[in-house]
């Protein structure tokens, strides 16, 4: 019953995620399920309350989750008991779970990243540890690999960019910048010109991992497409960052939901993540 718990958390939660899982062949998805209910759960514990160290308090319950279930203990909560299968049967690495955990604690407060290096490592241990995780359960041995490294870190960056006009508005600002940010500004949907060249940068650099991993792609063995296709919209919204990023706060960084889906056909029917 807990895959089926792990599925409809993602439905309702992480809708884009779920259409990807169900493009997959059904012995591949409540692996996928019982991996995205438990990023999914993580994500959410900096933002169900505004006190920060309530929130803490959640991370640390998932940290201490995690570290039990390679203990031989496993908590009775329908996304652990599902995950502590998953991490049993395909022998998962327990460091991917942790820095992934450790790394949400950023989404706790309102402070920005200090520099493009913990900017870069909060995505790589977030986006890129999750696409890992689920390639890994997929039969991908050494999928810390540059191939599934970067496509992970691409598809984090477009989440981002998608999610950036909430963030601002609840007053996080997740994008490094080269001096103080004008906060009313973004709050409002501007893009000052310190913040216009960070997304530029940062989109171009995207753009980079997805053809380098693209050229690879052969690497990535076949039973592991499922966990790239979670990236099947990467194109979208690091292309209109990279040629309007005045705009980035303003525009929809997505197609119409008869796109989304034809191209999520398509990319799953030819394996062209």
């Amino acid at each position: 019953m807990s895959f089926e718990a792990c599925a409809e958390l993602v439905r309702v939660g992480d809708p884009d995620r779920f259409l990807s899982v169900m493009a997959a062949p059904e012995d591949a998805r409540a692996r996928l399920f019982a991996l995205y209910a438990f990023n999914l759960e993580v994500a959410r514990a900096p933002w169900v309350t505004k006190e920060e160290m309530i929130a803490e308090m959640r991370l640390q319950w998932w940290l201490d989750a995690i570290n039990e279930i390679y203990e031989g203990k496993v908590r009775h909560h329908e996304v652990v008991e599902a995950l502590a299968e998953v991490i049993g049967t395909y022998s998962l690495p327990q460091l991917l779970f942790t820095d992934l955990i450790q790394a949400r604690r950023f989404d706790i407060y309102r402070e920005s990243h200090p520099d493009r290096t913990s900017f870069d490592d909060y995505i790589a241990a977030t986006a890129g540890n999750l696409m890992s995780l689920a390639a890994m359960s997929l039969g991908a041995e050494g999928a810390r690999s540059n191939v599934i490294a970067d496509f992970g870190y691409a598809v984090g960056i477009g989440n981002l960019f998608r999610a950036l006009p909430v963030l601002y508005v609840n007053g996080r600002h997740p994008v490094p910048v080269d001096c103080a940010l004008d906060r009313n500004a973004v709050a409002g949907g501007e893009v000052p010109d310190n913040l216009r060249h960070s997304l530029l940068e940062i989109a171009t650099a995207a753009q980079s991992k997805v053809a380098m991993a693209r050229s690879r792609r052969t690497e990535v063995p076949q039973s592991a497409l499922p966990a790239m296709l979670v990236g099947w919209q990467v194109d979208t919204p690091l292309v209109m960052v990279r040629r309007q990023p005045s705009e980035a706060l303003r525009l929809p960084l997505e197609t119409s939901e008869f796109q989304k889906k034809l191209s999520l056909l398509w990319r799953s029917s030819t394996g062209r993540w």
